[in-house]
């Protein structure tokens, strides 16, 4: 139930209270993040068909000509290079873009001034979205007996473009990574380039929105400059109350401000679009595994989105809690003392191989939970268990088991937990910090000391976006893994083998209609 000026609902049974959210905000957010996925085919005839043409020949520039099925209309469109002086340096920048190249070195080895560069990395941005497009849309009629997700999220720096307010942007991007083939689903960082906020703010004050309770604003998925003035005051009065319908504060300093280009989305929004995204490119899955960083808002973002999923068994949820601060020789050190800790416990199973054993003394660790709690059918939802096998890069790994009803065994619970991690995220985040100038860790200012900049950072929101759509089409199509000498698409079953460069570049949403 919700009381006035309420902004959660209140479980008469259990007492727990669940944070509300804005119906049409998540699905403005759904419709945002999947934008590249309903993309229309240039081809339009006269007479209303959209996909029913066919190659008629070509045009004496040999661009192709086109037949409608329908009212046998001809039309030609050039190809998506058409207006291009040097597309034979397309692929060149693609390359420099994923090999951790600035702006001023692109320009060198391409050749290129600001303008030509900047437009080439439009095109490619459009031609990978276009790919992803016409490859991931195929998903929706793919059937997966089961698939381990792993979700984080990364957060990003945009310089400010105006030395007068040297104020930067953090913005934030959350990617799911399927654990097997190393896929990267659905990466979106919090910035809507399609609104100003100039608008945002007269179309927040026409629709009366201060008045309203939060999730009941026409604008609540948004930041306001009122949300902005709030945030920066709870963080320089040390408060962590969040805004009331969030899971979580996002606390902005006064030397951060919000983008002047675009408008950014509040991250909870960011999270709960994700998972929609995911659940409409993934509907034919016979099992869901979730393994979701322990950040607050992933939880509540996810089961809502499989919320039936989870009633009917289909979907599973395991928070994992990974230190992220200790230094290379901390993690080693952790690792040899869990490596020591089970040379011990491995001497209780003789008889067992080393899976077998750490199988075995999982259960016995679930068993004794169980048996502690007076609700042992649900032990194990809200107590967190110390991972007793964990590696140099996930070290004092901690998971929760948020979706136990006891209906499984020990021993398939604790298989479950053992395989939870957030390795192929996280591996792909360093990576994009190695591979992408844009996204470099930033260096902290030494005449500011509280200022943050890097000289690689861009100065416009909207090239987050671009660059890591170009990243993750690059890293699911492209790149190779040494480890298994397949593409991430090839695991999948989305790709026979690695895709060329050049084939997503000069890929043409037309030939799908031939």
């Amino acid at each position: 139930m919700v009381g006035t000026g309420s902004t959660g609902l209140s479980c008469k049974k259990c007492t727990k209270f669940s944070t509300l959210k804005s119906n049409k905000g998540v699905h403005e957010e759904l419709q945002r993040q999947g934008s590249y996925l309903w993309v229309q085919s240039p081809l339009i005839c006269d007479c209303g068909n959209t996909t029913r043409f066919r190659k008629y020949g070509k045009t004496r520039s040999g661009s192709d000509r086109w037949q409608c099925r329908d009212c046998k209309k001809t039309m030609s469109l050039g190809k998506p290079t058409r207006s291009q002086k040097k597309p034979h340096k397309n692929s060149l920048v693609f390359d420099l873009l994923v090999n951790k190249s600035p702006i001023n070195r692109m320009m060198e080895i391409a050749e290129l001034g600001v303008a030509a560069l900047y437009g080439k990395i439009d095109f490619i941005y459009e031609q990978c979205r276009l790919f992803a497009a016409e490859r991931e849309m195929k998903l929706r009629n793919m059937s997966f007996e089961r698939l381990y997700l792993c979700t984080d999220r990364q957060d990003y720096m945009v310089n400010w473009g105006d030395r007068r307010a040297r104020k930067t942007v953090q913005l934030t991007a959350i990617a799911t990574a399927d654990l097997k083939s190393g896929y990267l689903f659905a990466m979106s960082p919090n910035f809507d380039k399609s609104m100003l906020p100039g608008d945002l703010e007269d179309a927040a004050k026409k629709a009366g929105d201060a008045d309203k309770p939060i999730p009941m604003r026409d604008f609540a998925r948004v930041w306001t400059q009122d949300d902005y003035a709030g945030s920066v005051l709870r963080t320089a009065t040390g408060s962590n109350k969040a805004r009331d319908d969030l899971d979580a504060p996002e606390g902005l300093t006064d030397e951060q401000q919000l983008p002047t280009t675009g408008v950014q989305v509040h991250a909870d929004y960011l999270m709960h679009g994700h998972y929609w995204l995911l659940r409409y490119l993934l509907p034919n899955v016979g099992k869901y595994r979730f393994f979701i960083d322990g950040d607050s808002g992933l939880l509540g973002a996810c089961m809502g989105a499989f919320s039936g999923e989870i009633a009917s068994r289909k979907a599973d949820i395991v928070v994992a809690y990974i230190s992220k601060t200790l230094n290379t020789i901390q993690r080693q050190n952790k690792n040899a003392e869990a490596r020591a800790w089970f040379r011990d416990e491995r001497k209780k199973y003789p008889d067992l191989s080393d899976k077998e054993a750490k199988t075995a003394i999982m259960a016995a660790q679930i068993a004794a939970i169980r048996a502690a709690s007076p609700t042992p059918n649900t032990a194990l939802q809200q107590t967190t268990i110390t991972h007793p096998f964990p590696d140099a890069a996930e070290p004092e790994k901690r998971v929760r088991y948020v979706t136990d009803y006891g209906d499984y065994d020990d021993a398939h619970t604790a298989n479950l937990l053992m395989k939870a991690t957030l390795w192929p995220v996280d591996t792909v985040f360093n990576r994009i910090r190695r591979r992408i100038a844009f996204c470099e860790r930033p260096i902290r200012s030494v005449r500011r000391a509280n200022g943050l900049w890097d000289i690689y950072a861009p100065y416009d929101p909207a090239m987050i976006e671009k660059v890591l759509t170009i990243y993750r089409v690059w890293h699911n199509f492209v790149w190779v893994s040494p480890k298994t000498k397949k593409t991430a698409a090839e695991g999948l079953g989305l790709a026979a083998g690695k895709i060329r460069t050049q084939d997503i570049l000069y890929f043409d949403i037309r030939d799908s209609l031939k």
